[in-house]
């Protein structure tokens, strides 16, 4: 994952499961690519994105996973760093969707990112290039123009 050295970065479950789904072959590429390259980067993910992941991967892709294949994958991804989801990060994430006009769980993913102290925020769910409570959000897959909120 390319970034600083000693960057913390939070990965959202569009991305996790991205690598898995044959049907964007270019997005594929650029969500395995992150995976390649830590450079120091810590990844960050909830244990939200873990469940989301597993939804995703054996029940929402064309071609979903075998139950055995998603569950070693997430076993791999358990070995990552983790924010636990309780009410108050809901609540925030609430306070932080109305502040900002995006989906309830884009915020969930932003104040999990927070609460980590990352920098970025990898997912597909909101604008490559948004700022959002000083997190700066990357769409590894679209480099398009940068949006500050």
């Amino acid at each position: 994952m390319s970034g600083p050295s000693g960057s913390r970065a939070f990965v959202d479950a569009s991305v996790v499961a991205r690598p898995f789904d044959d049907d964007e072959p270019e997005r594929q590429a650029a969500a395995r690519a992150l995976f390649g390259d830590v450079d120091g980067t810590t990844v960050v993910v909830s244990a939200d994105v873990l469940a989301e992941f597993y939804d995703m991967v054996t029940t929402r892709m064309a071609r979903p996973l075998p139950a055995v294949t998603a569950r070693r994958a997430l076993a791999d991804l358990a070995d990552l760093a983790a924010v636990h989801v309780d009410p108050d990060l809901v609540a925030a994430a609430v306070d932080t969707a109305a502040e900002f006009g995006i989906p309830v769980r884009a915020a969930l993913a932003v104040e999990a990112a927070v609460t980590a102290g990352c920098d970025r925020l990898l997912t597909e769910a909101l604008p490559h290039g948004t700022v959002v409570r000083n997190l700066v959000v990357e769409d590894p897959g679209d480099r398009g123009e940068e949006i500050r909120t």
